[in-house]
């Protein structure tokens, strides 16, 4: 972007979006409606009205539910005009067709949202969930595609062509590079895999099927080329452990080949738990499906899904959507004198979990299925810890990138996990 001579915009991740955000006016006064571009809007990509924008899933799951916010509150007919013209125009695009009308009415109605001016996007930096891309590319009026790539890489890994309407996919080897998936082969000390999908299958590189569908391998992503850094500086263990021969960097990703040559990300070694039954689950796949539920918060970070091998079932950290868990305390007449008594009421836990494993039915494994969670309220200061903290980048709960710091996640709501791992154990 800075060579072809482009802008760059900014923004806090709370204001990013105009739901829910507010902007002095010059006379003083609060605007918090969605003005658009010009017109002093209290978010701040309608201010900057990029033309192409690049994000983590994230910020697209939170654009997402706060187009679906705005839609709740409409009434039964618009919600209906807007499904039937959402699934006619998506029907269209995944047959290589526009539908010129429900275009120019999604970009009008939806797309205003980002300034009415992107052309292309781009999500990384983690796997996204397909129902969040799909809905990004048809009601917002612009293509969302999927990149792959690391820091030692200099970012280069995979991309999306501009035009694919292929979801869940990271797209295909940039042409600086060689890419290839090599065997989890790993052994522990009986001479089993250390590194099995949730079928117990460990990954190969001839495999051809992957969780009953098709592909063509299996494994570790592995990277060489000119875009390759040399290795970790003054970490010269490290760089041998994961730098080895031939050039090739292990990444400690795990994918796959689809049957049309692109690359699928379905997890990282590191977060392919085996629970106490033996079963594995893959975390990051849990965390990408079941943050489409309508309690989960991703503006306070999300959530956490949890599992090790003293449990049978893997349970979940929820920074919640405090208005939506008030709406379902109303219509159960619930009585709560503030959001973090509401986030300990068990009748409040059961429906979140609930509505989280409807998210995961038939997307994830039976032994994803969580067990338990833990409502977090997401009440206090950006930069403070505790019980009612969100996770941010100021209290070290997210990354930079906005990507979870799972391990200061744990280490700061350990009392959570403890609370509930007895209901993860038979």
């Amino acid at each position: 972007m800075l060579v072809h001579g482009a802008r760059l915009g900014f923004s806090d991740p709370k204001t990013i979006g105009s739901a829910g955000a507010y902007r002095q006016l010059p006379d003083g006064t609060l605007n918090g409606e969605p003005t658009g571009t010009g017109n002093m809007p209290p978010g701040g990509i309608q201010e900057f009205a990029p033309t192409c924008m690049a994000a983590v899933p994230k910020i697209w799951d939170i654009l997402k539910k706060g187009v679906e916010d705005k839609l709740s509150k409409g009434s039964a007919i618009s919600r209906a005009i807007f499904q039937a013209a959402f699934s006619a125009r998506s029907r269209a695009l995944q047959q290589g067709r526009e539908s010129p009308l429900l275009g120019l009415l999604f970009k009008k109605k939806v797309g205003a949202m980002l300034g009415g001016r992107v052309k292309i996007a781009v999500t990384g930096g983690g796997p996204i969930s397909a129902d969040v891309q799909n809905f990004i590319r048809v009601a917002m009026h612009f293509n969302l595609i999927q990149g792959y790539g690391l820091t030692e890489t200099c970012s280069a890994g995979t991309l999306q062509p501009h035009n694919s309407t292929f979801d869940g996919v990271a797209g295909s080897p940039v042409s600086c590079l060689q890419m290839r998936l090599a065997d989890c082969a790993k052994k522990e000390a009986d001479g089993s895999y250390a590194f099995l999908d949730r079928e117990k299958k460990p990954y190969l590189s001839t495999d051809l099927k992957h969780l009953g569908q098709a592909c063509m391998g299996r494994g570790e992503v592995c990277i060489r080329g000119e875009n390759l850094a040399s290795g970790y500086y003054c970490e010269e263990a490290m760089t041998k452990k994961e730098f080895r021969a031939g050039g090739w960097f292990h990444t400690g990703d795990v994918g796959i080949w689809t049957p049309y040559g692109t690359l699928k990300i379905v997890d990282r070694l590191k977060n392919l738990v085996k629970l106490k039954g033996g079963e594995y689950i893959a975390i990051e796949s849990m965390e990408a499906t079941y943050a489409g539920s309508v309690y989960v918060d991703g503006k306070n970070g999300g959530l956490l899904c949890y599992g090790d091998g003293s449990m049978d079932k893997p349970v979940a950290l929820v920074q919640v959507n405090g208005h939506e868990l008030k709406n379902w305390a109303a219509s159960q007449k619930v009585a709560y004198s503030s959001l973090e008594e509401l986030c300990k009421h068990p009748g409040a836990c059961a429906a979140v979990l609930a509505d989280l494993n409807a998210q995961g039915k038939g997307k994830l494994g039976l032994n994803e299925v969580l067990a338990a969670v833990s409502l977090l309220p997401g009440t206090g200061a950006l930069d403070a810890t505790g019980p009612d903290a969100p996770w941010s980048s100021e209290n070290g709960y997210l990354t930079a990138a906005n990507k979870l710091a799972r391990n200061q996640v744990l280490e700061g709501f350990q009392q959570n996990i403890d609370a509930l791992k007895p209901l993860a154990t038979r």
